[in-house]
């Protein structure tokens, strides 16, 4: 991977009049990571710098996240984006259309599955269920370092026979593990098709998507998007299929704020 920084101007050299997709994370990426979800508030500088991006009709920004759509657009609150919540299975804005793909029994096993977690958990402190409505996570950042493999242990004996049936899918991200509907949809496939939308408007080779977040599940957009787009993975780490990093979450801010100073140049 190489540093974004060093590179971008050669790279907005080839913008040339496309449509820019900017899709961004949100924990982890436009905010740092919290000891809980509820500690992740977006900073009024990156706001006000969103604010500006929507109103620039060369870009579509785009929020993709693991957290429920509901909760993502509280916590942003910018009219204009696009909003893809519980990595990829919620999308909403701009007159966008998504059909869920969630199989009806999912809802009655995720129920189930809630229930145990919540009941073995319990004793655990700091271990807590979040239910995100197509999704479930189970959060252990704020347990003790001795515990966790408890937390985990747990999580495996309950979830693992709902996994061997191909009732449901896992997934470990930072200090979360997740469970999702056994359909073969993420974040990369919700981008995918995001962008075949505005190809059909734009045309294609008329857009050009940029991808910037920093959790596992982001890999699944990097892969998709690969030679496709500009991708960008935030915290640098040997094996990823990224083709930029940047440092962390301030150095997104800083970008940002390069692109919105640059932006109108385009206009």
């Amino acid at each position: 991977m190489k540093d974004l920084f060093q590179y971008w101007d050669s790279i907005t050299k080839t913008w040339g009049d496309k449509k820019i997709v900017l899709f961004l994370d949100y924990d982890g990426t436009l905010t740092p990571i919290a000891r809980s979800p509820s500690q992740a508030t977006l900073s009024p500088e990156n706001k006000e710098l969103l604010r500006h991006l929507v109103n620039n009709p060369v870009f579509q920004v785009v929020i993709i996240s693991g957290r429920m759509l509901a909760d993502v657009k509280q916590i942003v609150g910018i009219k204009g984006v696009i909003y893809i919540g519980n990595h990829g299975w919620e999308i909403e804005g701009s007159s966008m259309h998504f059909e869920s793909l969630i199989p009806v029994q999912t809802s009655s096993v995720l129920k189930k599955i809630k229930y145990e977690l919540m009941t073995q958990l319990s004793d655990i402190q700091g271990a807590f269920v979040e239910d995100k409505g197509v999704t479930l996570s189970v959060h252990y950042r704020q347990v003790a370092g001795d515990k966790e493999f408890l937390v985990k242990r747990i999580f495996d004996y309950i979830c693992r026979p709902y996994h061997r049936q191909h009732m449901i899918k896992i997934h470990a991200g930072k200090k979360v593990l997740e469970l999702r509907p056994p359909v073969e949809w993420d974040k990369g496939k919700a981008a995918l098709w995001l962008l075949r939308k505005h190809e059909i408007l734009y045309g294609k080779g008329n857009v050009l998507p940029v991808y910037i977040g920093d959790d596992s599940s982001d890999e699944d957009a990097f892969i998709a998007l690969k030679d496709k787009g500009i991708t960008v993975l935030v915290g640098y780490q040997k094996f990823s299929a990224a083709d930029y990093y940047l440092a962390g979450p301030r150095e997104v801010t800083g970008l940002l704020r390069h692109i919105v100073d640059g932006a109108y140049e385009k206009l």
